[in-house]
């Protein structure tokens, strides 16, 4: 009976031990926004399917043009990809289905480029270590990446 109830408590110790907080960082959401899921790395990249998607926000209205004018033309002929700057936390709208990212581009300091320097490049991977990314290159825009729709919140 005793191993029964020391039983009980490791497992509801470990369980506890697993959830985490959400410690996404909360934003107040601009009214303003406009939301747009650009692709990201397919899965057989890097085996994650959370990391083929991600969420970027602006008010600005030239983006905002931009996105809807390469909205416009087939996939294969899209030639702009985000780059801007990198904050903590999902932003609250940073997602790919149920999954969080760990990191957003900062609203409004983020742009439709053709090119950027290398150092730039890469997969929005959700299980980034952060720290050193965010201290150092601070700036993220993945060469392929594309708009793929508008996104509404509701």
């Amino acid at each position: 009976m005793l191993l029964n109830k020391l039983l009980v408590i490791a497992v509801a110790t470990l369980m506890l031990a697993g959830c985490k907080k959400d410690d996404t960082e909360k934003i107040e959401m601009n009214e303003d926004w406009r939301f747009f899921r650009f692709s990201s790395c397919p899965a057989e990249n890097h085996g994650n399917w959370q990391d083929t998607s991600f969420i970027a926000a602006t008010a600005d209205p030239n983006v905002i043009q931009q996105c809807l004018d390469q909205l416009a033309v087939p996939f294969d002929e899209r030639n702009l990809f985000p780059l801007g700057l990198l904050a903590n936390g999902s932003g609250g709208y940073n997602t790919n289905a149920s999954h969080h990212f760990s990191w957003h581009l900062k609203e409004d300091d983020w742009e439709l480029v053709e090119m950027s320097v290398e150092i730039y490049d890469g997969c929005a991977y959700s299980d980034a270590e952060l720290g050193n990314y965010l201290e150092n290159v601070q700036r993220y825009g993945g060469w392929s990446n594309r708009v793929l729709e508008e996104i509404t919140f509701d």
